[in-house]
C-alpha cells in the first residue's frame, strides 16, 4: 500500500473510532493487541545485532565485576594506609626512646670499664702477695694427704672385696647343698615316669588290637552313615540359614526404616538451621560493613590527627630548640669590653681609610691589653645534661652538628653585634661544605698545623669545586685548634701569666673513650667556646688577623670596603682528628661571602647557586624574649598533648571497631564455614536417604522371598532326619561298639603322649640341675683361691698405710711452723682474695648491665628497621592496589565506550521493528473496513458479550471509548505523522 493511502485510513481509523463510541457497540479485541506487542518483542536476526548484543552482555559482566573489584581493592588501600599511620606512629615512639637507651648503654660501658680496670688493679695486687707465700709446705701436707687418703682408700677397698668374697663363698655352699638335693629329688621323679609309661604303652596296644577287630565291621555300613548323616547336616544348615537370614533381613528393615526416618528428621533440621544461619551471615555481613564504614571515617580523623601531631610535635620540638638555644645564648656569652670595641674600630678606620699612619706597635699595645680584659671577662659556663651526652668527635650525628654550629654562630654574631656588624647566617650547604672539608682534613691526614704548616688548601678547594664556589684558594676557612685532652679554664690566666699553666688536664671520661675520640658535649663546647675566645683575644700570640676575618674588623679580604662588616655571609662550622694525631680537635670555621663583583656583575664566590642553597637557612634565636619563647613551647607542647590525647581516642575506636570487625569476620568465617557445613550434610541426608529407600524396597523383596522358601526347608529337614535315625537304628550295636572301642583308644593314646611329655620335661629338668651342680662346685674352687690372694694383698696395703700416716703427721707439723711464722702475709693474701672476688662480682653486674642496656638500644633500633621496613612494604601495597585500581577504571571506560557504541546498532535495529509493526497495522487499518463490513453492522444491532475472554477489561461504554481514544491517540503521537513521511521518504532514498 502506497504512504498516502495509509496516512488516509490512519486519519480514517480516528474519526471512526468517535463513531463507533457513539454507536457504544464495539467489542476491542485483546488478541489483537497481543499480536502488536508479540511483533514489537519479535527477535532480530541480524547478525550486526546479535554480535552488539553479546558484547554488551560480555561489557556490562565485567564492568560489574571491576566495579566490584574496584570496592574491595579501595577497601585494602584504606586498610593498607590504616595499618601504614599506626605503625609510623609505632617508629616514632619507638626512635623517642632511642637517645635515652644509647645513653642508658654509654654509661654501662663506662661502668663496666671502670669496674675491669678496678678487677685488674686487684689482681695484680692479689698476684704480688702470692708470689711472697712459700706453697711449698702446703703442697707437701696436700700431697702426703693424698697419699694417706690413697692407702686408706686402698685397705678400704681390698677389706671390702675380702668381705664381698666371703659372702659369695657361703652363698656358693648354699647353693651347691640345694642342688645336690634337687638332683636327688629328679632322679626318683625320672624313675616314676618311666613306670607309667611303660605300663599305659600296653594298654594301649590292647585297645588298638580291639579298635581293628570292631573297625571291619563298621567300614561295611561307614560310607552310607556318613551321606546321610551329610545330607541332615545340609538340610539343619539350610534351614538355619534361611531362618538367621530372614531374621537378618527383618532386623536390616527396621533398622533401614529407622534410619530413613531419622534422615528424613536431618535434612527438615538441616534445612531450618541452614535458613537460620542464612539470615545470621547476611546480618552479620550488614554490620561489618555499617562497621567498616565507621571504621574508615576514624581511621581518615586518625590520619589527620597523626598528620597534626606530627606537625604539632616537629613546631614543639622547633619551639623546644628555640627555648634550649634562647637559654644557652643566656648562660655562655661573648662579651666584648669597651677598651676592645674601641681598638678595634679605631684600627679598623686607620687601616683603610688613613693607612699611612698605621703603627703596628701601637695598634699590638693596644689591642694586646683590651684582648687581656677579654680574656679574664669571659669563661665558659658548663651544662650538666651535656656533661651527661657521649659524641663520637669524628662521627657527629646530624643533630650534634646542628647543636654546635648554632652554639658557635651564637657566640660569633654576639661578638659582632657588639661592634655593629651583621650577623653571620647558619646555612645547611654551608654545614655540608664544612663537612666535606674536615673529611678531606682527615682523608689528606697532614696534621699541617702540627707539623707548622698552614691549611690544607687541597682539601678546602676540593670542598669548595664540589659546592660550585670559588675554588682559587682558600677564601673560606678560619682553623682552630684544641688539645683533645685539655681544656683552658679563665682562672689559668686570672693573674696573667701568658707563659704560665695556660692548659691544664681535664679529660675525665674512660682510656677506651679516648682511643675512640669520644667526648661528652659539655668539653667539646667548651673546646669551641675556648678557640672562638683564644681567635678574639690572642694575646698569646699578639694576633688578631683571625679576629678581623671573623668580627669583620681590621682585615676582612673577602669584604669590599664599601660595605664593611655588612656583607651576607653562610657560615657553619666541622670538627676533626686525624689518626696520625690523636690528641689535638681541628675545628673548621667556614664563611662564604655573597659579594656581586661590581665589574662583571658575577658572584665573586659562590659561581653555581644550584649546587649552593643560599636560601637553605637555619634560624637562629637569641636571648630578646624567653618568656614568649616559653610560652610558644608551653602552647605548643598543650598542642602535642591535646592531640595525643585525640590520638589515643581515636586509636581505642579504631582498635575497638578493628576487633569488632575481627570479631565478626571470625564469625563470618564460622557461619560460612557452617553454611558449607550444612549444604553438604544437607546434600548427603538427601542422598543417603534416596539410598536407604531404595534399600527399603530391596529388603522387602528379599523377606518376602526367604518366607517362601521356609516351608519346603522345614520338609526337607524333617525327611532326611527321619531317614538318619532310622538308618541308625537298624545298625545301632555295630555303631556303638565303634564308638566305645575308639573314644578308649584314643584315650589311651593321649595319656601315652602326656607321660612321655612328662619323661622328656624331667630328664631336661635333672640335667639342669647337674649342670647347675657342676658350675657351683667351679665357680666355688675360684672364691675361695681369691680369698686367699686378697688377704696377701690387704696386708701389704695396711703397711703402706702407716707408712703414709707417719709422712703426712711430719708434713703438716711442718706446714703449722710456716703458718706461724708467716701469719701477717697469710692474712694479706687472704684479704686481696676477698677483693678480687668482690670485683669479680662487681664486674659481672655490670656486664649484666650493659649487656642488658645494649639489648635495649639494638632491640629498638632492630624495632624501628622492622617497622620501616613494613612501611615500605605497605607504601608498595598501596601503590600496588592504586595500579590495580587505574587498570579496572581504565577498563571500564572502556567496556563503557563499547556499550555507548553499540547503542547506534541497537537504534538502528528498533527503528527497523517499528517500521515493520506501524506497516502491520496500517495494513490492518485498510483491511479491516473492507472485510469485515457486515460484521461491524450486525454488532452494531447486537453486543458480542460471548468474547469477553479476549477483551479488554471492560466496565461501561465510557470505558471502551476512552481505551480506544487513547490507543488511537497514543499511537499517532508515539508514531508522528511528519516523521512517518520522512522516514519513509529516507527509506525510498
Amino acid at each position: 500500500m502506497k504512504n498516502k493511502d495509509k496516512l488516509m485510513y490512519v486519519s480514517a481509523a480516528v474519526v471512526a473510532a468517535g463513531s463507533i463510541a457513539g454507536a457504544k457497540t464495539t467489542t476491542v479485541k485483546a488478541a489483537e493487541v497481543q499480536k502488536v506487542n508479540a511483533d514489537s518483542n519479535a527477535n532480530l536476526n541480524n547478525k550486526a545485532e546479535q554480535k552488539a548484543t553479546a558484547q554488551d552482555k560480555a561489557a556490562t559482566k565485567q564492568i560489574a565485576q571491576d566495579k566490584s573489584d574496584i570496592v574491595k581493592t579501595q577497601d585494602q588501600v584504606k586498610q593498607a594506609q590504616a595499618d601504614k599511620a599506626q605503625v609510623e606512629s609505632q617508629k616514632t615512639q619507638t626512635e623517642a626512646t632511642l637517645p635515652a637507651k644509647q645513653e642508658a648503654m654509654q654509661t654501662a660501658k663506662s661502668n663496666l670499664d671502670n669496674a675491669k680496670s678496678e678487677l685488674t688493679h686487684a689482681q695484680t695486687k692479689q698476684e704480688d702477695l702470692t708470689k711472697q707465700y712459700d706453697s711449698s709446705y702446703e703442697n707437701n701436707v696436700k700431697s702426703a694427704q693424698a697419699a694417706k687418703t690413697q692407702a686408706d682408700q686402698k685397705v678400704q677397698n681390698l677389706e671390702g672385696q675380702v668381705q664381698t668374697a666371703q659372702n659369695k663363698q657361703t652363698d656358693l655352699i648354699g647353693q651347691r647343698t640345694n642342688a645336690e638335693s634337687e638332683v636327688k629329688a629328679n632322679t626318683e621323679t625320672l624313675n616314676n615316669v618311666n613306670t607309667h609309661v611303660n605300663e599305659l604303652t600296653a594298654q594301649a596296644k590292647q585297645a588298638q588290637d580291639k579298635f581293628n577287630n570292631v573297625q571291619k565291621d563298621y567300614n561295611q555300613i561307614q560310607g552310607e552313615l556318613n551321606a546321610k548323616e551329610s545330607a541332615s547336616a545340609k538340610a539343619e544348615n539350610d534351614l538355619k540359614q534361611n531362618e538367621t537370614d530372614l531374621n537378618q533381613s527383618k532386623k536390616t528393615l527396621s533398622d533401614l526404616q529407622t534410619k530413613d526416618n531419622d534422615l528424613a528428621k536431618t535434612v527438615n533440621d538441616t534445612q531450618a538451621k541452614l535458613e537460620i544461619s542464612n539470615k545470621d551471615l547476611a546480618n552479620v555481613n550488614n554490620d561489618i560493613s555499617q562497621s567498616q564504614n565507621k571504621l574508615n571515617d576514624v581511621t581518615k580523623q586518625a590520619n589527620d590527627v597523626n598528620s597534626k601531631l606530627s606537625q604539632a610535635t616537629a613546631k614543639r620540638d622547633e619551639a623546644k630548640s628555640a627555648l634550649d638555644q634562647i637559654r644557652e645564648s643566656a648562660q655562655n656569652v661573648m662579651i666584648l669590653p669597651d677598651s676592645y670595641i674601641k681598638a678595634a674600630k679605631k684600627w679598623d678606620y686607620i687601616s683603610n681609610e688613613d693607612r699611612k699612619n698605621f703603627n703596628d706597635d701601637q695598634f699590638t699595645k693596644e689591642m694586646y691589653a683590651a684582648s687581656i680584659d677579654g680574656w679574664k671577662l669571659n669563661h665558659y659556663k658548663s651544662n650538666e645534661k651535656d656533661k651527661k651526652h657521649m659524641v663520637d668527635l669524628n662521627n657527629l650525628t646530624a643533630e650534634e652538628q646542628l647543636e654546635i654550629n648554632k652554639f658557635a654562630l651564637n657566640l660569633i654574631n654576639q661578638a659582632r653585634a657588639q661592634l655593629g656588624n651583621k650577623p653571620r647566617i647558619l646555612n645547611r650547604s654551608a654545614m655540608k661544605f664544612a663537612n666535606d672539608v674536615a673529611n678531606n682534613y682527615r682523608t689528606n691526614n697532614t696534621n699541617s698545623l702540627r707539623n707548622g704548616g698552614g691549611h690544607d688548601v687541597k682539601a678546602i678547594t676540593a670542598a669548595a669545586r664540589k659546592y660550585g664556589l670559588n675554588d682559587a684558594n682558600n677564601w673560606y676557612e678560619l682553623l682552630g685548634r684544641e688539645n683533645f685532652s685539655t681544656q683552658a679554664p679563665y682562672e689559668a690566666v686570672t693573674d696573667y701569666d701568658p707563659y704560665g699553666a695556660y692548659h691544664v688536664e681535664s679529660y675525665s671520661h674512660s682510656a677506651d673513650d679516648y682511643r675512640h675520640q669520644r667526648d661528652d658535649m659539655d668539653s667539646l663546647k667548651n673546646h669551641i667556646y675556648d678557640d672562638i675566645k683564644g681567635m678574639i683575644f690572642n694575646f698569646h700570640d699578639n694576633e688578631w688577623l683571625h679576629a678581623g676575618a671573623m668580627l669583620s674588623f681590621y682585615y676582612m679580604p673577602q669584604e669590599s670596603l664599601g660595605n664593611k662588616g655588612q656583607t651576607t655571609t653562610y657560615s657553619a662550622i666541622s670538627i676533626d682528628m686525624q689518626s696520625s694525631s690523636p690528641d689535638i680537635i681541628l675545628i673548621h670555621y667556614i664563611s662564604v661571602p655573597d659579594i656581586i663583583d661590581s665589574i662583571w656583575h658575577e658572584n665573586e664566590f659562590i659561581k653555581d647557586p644550584s649546587k649552593f642553597n643560599v636560601n637553605d637557612n637555619i634560624e637562629l634565636t637569641t636571648a630578646t624574649d624567653p618568656v614568649k619563647a616559653q610560652q610558644a613551647y608551653d602552647q605548643a607542647q598543650n598542642d602535642v598533648n591535646s592531640l595525643i590525647s585525640q590520638k589515643n581516642d581515636l586509636d581505642n575506636q579504631i582498635k575497638s571497631l578493628t576487633d569488632h570487625i575481627n570479631q565478626s569476620q571470625a564469625k563470618v568465617n564460622v557461619l560460612t564455614k557452617s553454611i558449607n557445613d550444612l549444604s553438604t550434610k544437607l546434600a548427603n541426608a538427601k542422598n543417603d536417604k534416596q539410598n536407604v529407600e531404595h534399600q527399603i524396597v530391596d529388603t522387602t523383596k528379599r523377606i518376602n522371598d526367604l518366607q517362601a522358601a521356609y516351608p519346603a526347608l522345614l520338609k526337607a529337614k524333617d525327611d532326611i532326619a527321619q531317614d538318619l535315625a532310622t538308618y541308625k537304628q537298624d545298625h545301632a550295636a555295630v555303631i556303638n561298639d565303634y564308638n566305645n572301642t575308639k573314644s578308649q583308644l584314643e584315650k589311651l593314646n593321649n595319656d601315652l603322649d602326656a607321660a612321655n611329655k612328662d619323661k622328656n620335661s624331667a630328664e631336661t629338668i635333672l640335667n639342669q640341675h647337674k649342670a647347675e651342680l657342676a658350675r657351683i662346685n667351679q665357680d666355688l674352687d675360684a672364691a675361695n683361691k681369691q680369698i686367699d690372694d686378697l688377704k696377701v694383698k690387704l696386708a701389704d696395703a695396711k703397711t703402706a698405710q702407716t707408712a703414709a700416716k707417719a709422712n703426712l703427721d711430719k708434713a703438716q707439723a711442718d706446714y703449722d711452723n710456716y703458718v706461724n711464722t708467716h701469719k701477717d702475709l697469710i692474712d694479706q693474701i687472704s684479704a686481696a682474695d676477698k677483693v678480687v672476688s668482690e670485683k669479680k662480682e662487681a664486674v659481672q653486674k655490670a656486664q649484666a648491665a650493659y649487656d642488658k642496656a645494649e639489648a635495649d638500644y639494638k632491640t629498638a633500633k632492630a624495632e624501628v628497621t622492622k617497622l620501616d621496613n613494613k612501611v615500605q612494604d605497605l607504601d608498595k601495597t598501596i601503590t600496588k592496589s592504586q595500579a590495580t585500581i587505574k587498570t579496572l577504571t581504565n577498563r571500564i571506560a572502556a567496556n563503557t565506550k563499547i556499550i555507548n557504541n553499540n547503542k547506534q546498532v541497537h537504534e538502528a535495529a528498533a527503528r527497523k521493528a517499528f517500521d515493520a509493526q506501524i506497516n502491520q497495522a496500517l495494513d490492518a487499518v485498510v483491511a479491516a473496513p473492507m472485510s469485515n463490513s457486515n460484521k461491524a453492522q450486525a454488532a452494531t444491532v447486537k453486543p458480542t458479550v460471548n468474547n469477553t475472554k479476549h477483551a479488554l477489561p471492560q466496565t461501561s461504554v465510557d470505558d471502551k471509548v476512552s481505551i480506544f481514544a487513547a490507543l488511537a491517540g497514543l499511537s499517532l503521537a508515539s508514531i508522528g505523522l511528519g516523521s512517518l513521511v520522512s522516514d519513509k521518504k529516507r527509506r525510498r532514498n
